[in-house]
């Protein structure tokens, strides 16, 4: 009798281990379908910004191919030459999938199905960040340093110094004519070619991020019966 009161106490708390970790297991997909629904509103926000910067750089373009000895430009091209600079470095929130590597959680993940797929996601975000996150802040200053060079800053002064908000060319009047240095513009016009295909590329593996995500998210709801 008392071999058995001892086997079924065993049976009970080995049941209760086995109830304990599968509501981490839960939580721990709850927690994961609120960081993908995250990561995928961050991807339909930096796809459209990065669109708008192509287009930026396209009406760059199209302006110097139609005005080749052009000495000035008007405030919306100077606008549309700043807008080249910029989209969104895209930055995941990654508390949960740190906690399943880190914390050994993965193995209460009994669906290999969805630790497949939560890997794969992690590793193509991760291959995304290391290869466009550091280069977004390279190409961003290499931008500035060539518009520092193009754009005649005395026709600007005393608008730099009347502007009292965060933007620079908040206060810029789309026609007013800026005097432009030409020396750099062919290098500028190069590098903006490589930030359009850039800006390309990271468009089609961000779509991809996208799709990865939305099945994760699928799956996760599916094999766990959660909203």
């Amino acid at each position: 009798m008392l071999f058995l009161a001892v086997f079924c106490g065993f049976l009970a708390e080995n049941q209760r281990e086995h109830m304990v970790e599968h509501n981490r297991e839960r939580q721990y997909m709850q927690s994961m379908l609120v960081d993908l629904a995250a990561d995928t509103t961050r991807f339909d926000r930096g796809i459209p910004l990065r669109e708008a910067r192509i287009k930026s750089i396209d009406t760059v373009f199209m302006f110097f191919n139609s005005s080749h000895n052009a000495i000035t430009i008007s405030g919306q091209l100077f606008k549309n030459l700043r807008r080249t600079s910029y989209d969104q470095n895209l930055i995941r929130n990654t508390i949960t999938i740190n906690q399943l590597k880190n914390a050994g959680a993965m193995r209460l993940i009994r669906n290999k199905m969805v630790t497949d797929s939560i890997a794969a996601y992690d590793f193509q975000f991760e291959y995304f960040a290391a290869l466009h996150g550091e280069y977004y802040i390279i190409h961003q200053q290499a931008d500035f340093r060539h518009l520092e060079k193009l754009v005649n800053s005395s026709d600007l002064l005393s608008l730099y110094i009347s502007n009292s908000s965060v933007g620079i060319v908040n206060n810029i009047p789309d026609t007013m004519s800026i005097h432009i240095n030409t020396e750099g513009l062919n290098e500028l016009l190069n590098f903006l070619m490589q930030l359009k295909a850039y800006a390309r590329q990271e468009i089609n593996q961000i779509d991809q991020l996208k799709r990865k995500a939305t099945n994760l998210m699928m799956l996760i709801k599916q094999e766990y019966h959660l909203n």
